[in-house]
């Protein structure tokens, strides 16, 4: 792991001398699907960078629904927040997939934090950023109707996944990566029935910016999900309760930008 954790750390504004010693006291933790790993109200104990798999930050509601915030896919770091705020989880961390991390333990985070100003800077930059993400996606999940929380989630795997996407562009717009997960994970996550996901899906793959087959669900033109999102995300109070018709158009209009 020690040339690959050294990069990574790196890549975080970690100069190499003290990221090759930093990356000797990082350990590897594997996670099954459906893991917990921490829940809303729990202690962070380590920063956590994601080398495979996709780990949920969800806000859960009464009964056994949630909010998902945001998706984590390889390459992320995740967990920053209540580090930095002191503070315990305000949101539940879960694995969609099975998932493998690097952890760095919440003191050797300060000790670096304290004498990195790169990464100082880079972990102040990226709370600062997701924060701002989370309130907007937040408003949008809480206030939207069922179609839009389907829509906005299926999204949410398409930041999570396009930096991973290897294989070559699909024919159209842009390339297309599979999702991981199956149909009953997205209802879960989304706070929906699954007969409500298989028919916004059959809808989506009627206008080709995703297919279904045999259980799979591959994202098509993956761009437009990208551009899809932030339009999305710097209006988060207009028109929380879209038709699934007014949702296609939106993301025909991403596709025209």
């Amino acid at each position: 792991m020690s040339n690959y954790a050294v990069q990574t750390l790196r890549r975080a504004g970690i100069p190499e001398p003290v990221a090759r010693s930093v990356a000797s006291k990082l350990k590897i933790k594997s996670y099954d699907a459906q893991h917990i790993i921490w829940t809303k109200g729990g202690q962070i104990d380590s920063w956590q960078f994601i080398m495979s798999g996709l780990v949920a930050a969800a806000a859960p509601t009464q009964g056994a629904q949630s909010i998902p915030i945001k998706i984590y896919g390889p390459g992320s770091w995740f967990g920053e927040q209540p580090i930095l705020n002191r503070m315990p989880s305000y949101l539940e961390f879960s694995c969609l997939t099975p998932t493998q991390v690097i952890t760095m333990p919440t003191a050797l985070l300060w000790e670096i934090f304290d004498t990195e100003p790169g990464f100082s800077r880079y972990i102040a930059k990226l709370t600062a950023w997701r924060v701002q993400k989370a309130t907007e996606m937040l408003m949008l999940m809480k206030l939207g109707n069922p179609c839009l929380r389907v829509v906005m989630g299926i999204a949410q795997f398409a930041e999570a996944l396009a930096s991973r996407s290897e294989r070559p562009p699909t024919d159209g717009l842009d390339g297309g990566i599979e999702i991981p997960v199956k149909q009953n994970v997205i209802a879960s996550l989304c706070g929906v029935s699954r007969t409500l996901v298989s028919e916004y899906l059959q809808r989506l793959a009627a206008d080709c910016w995703l297919s279904v087959s045999y259980g799979r669900i591959e994202l098509l033109s993956i761009g437009v999900w990208q551009r899809f999102t932030r339009s999305r995300r710097v209006h988060p109070m207009h028109h929380t309760n879209p038709t699934m018709d007014e949702l296609l158009i939106e993301l025909y209009r991403a596709s025209v930008v």
